[in-house]
């Protein structure tokens, strides 16, 4: 049946029927090579996320309606009480003086803007800090960064390297421990995050005996970005509850005529912090499952 076919049709109409297949195939492998370029991007950016390698279950904050509630309960108890008018509401990650990550709820108002810690295991509130919008003198959004001669990029790169030839080693991943051990799992480890700094210190210097004092709370300034939730979040609605960029957009809305805003990378000054490198890998600043113990 197949050679009377091929017998009875036309030579041209034969060839133009290849061509038209030899097209197609063409257009397929461009199409599947362009796949092939957005996964490795993709596998590429994400290689450069902060907190990937963290599951986002342990998080009280992924349940439902958990930072729902905590926002109504910020909004009856802090707020009202102000006589302020809620204008947005974020959960995102602050980064304090000693460069470590904390959990915080962050509630906009027409006059002030409230950074609230939140205990999401018992839905309370345990402190917060509140700052009138009209102090605000500077904002600084860029990527955050560390000081040229800091060892925290290299510390993070060493614990990366280790974490990840001990895993490969408990799963018996014999085969990829060669891999794992590779010279690149070691090499130093950037934030690739960006932030926003809100200062309010008047373009004064911090203080030594502040500077160095790591139980300071009076800081003139506040350093946010996008909480770890961020990047797992699959609907850009939920996304923008967790995301740097949405809060600074509405921020900027508000701000005084005389503050100013400056696109410039955001020095996180950790020269040395092993102590903030232990606490940020081991996410003590967020409330989570932590096997029997939760906090």
């Amino acid at each position: 049946m197949e050679e009377t076919y091929l017998d009875d049709g036309p030579a041209e109409n034969f060839e133009r029927a290849t061509l038209e297949i030899a097209n197609t195939d063409i257009k397929s492998t461009t199409e599947s090579s362009d796949d092939t370029s957005k996964r490795n991007s993709s596998s590429k950016n994400m290689c450069n996320v902060p907190f990937r390698h963290i599951d986002v279950h342990t998080f009280f904050t992924d349940r439902n309606e958990v930072v729902e509630r905590a926002i109504n309960d910020c909004t009856e108890n802090l707020i009202k009480e102000h006589n302020d008018e809620l204008v947005g509401s974020w959960l995102l990650t602050e980064i304090s003086l000693w460069d470590t990550e904390k959990e915080r709820l962050v509630l906009l108002a027409t006059n002030a803007l409230y950074s609230v810690k939140y205990d999401f295991i018992s839905l309370k509130i345990l402190d917060f800090n509140r700052v009138p919008i009209s102090l605000l003198d500077t904002v600084i959004t860029g990527d955050l960064i560390y000081p040229t001669a800091s060892l925290a990029p290299r510390l993070s790169g060493l614990a990366e390297g280790v974490s990840s030839m001990i895993q490969c080693a408990v799963r018996q991943e014999w085969s990829s421990v060669a891999g794992c051990s590779g010279l690149t799992q070691f090499e130093p480890r950037k934030r690739h995050m960006p932030g926003m700094r809100l200062m309010w210190n008047r373009g004064q210097p911090l203080p030594l005996i502040k500077k160095w004092n790591p139980f300071a709370k009076d800081i003139p300034w506040l350093t946010y970005a996008s909480h770890p939730l961020f990047w797992y979040k699959g609907t850009e609605v939920v996304k923008t509850r967790f995301d740097i960029d949405a809060f600074q957009t509405t921020l900027k809305s508000l701000l005084p005529r005389g503050c100013t805003v400056i696109t410039m990378p955001i020095i996180v000054e950790n020269y040395c912090g092993v102590g903030a490198l232990v606490h940020n890998r081991n996410g003590l600043g967020f409330f989570k499952i932590r096997g029997k113990v939760s906090f």
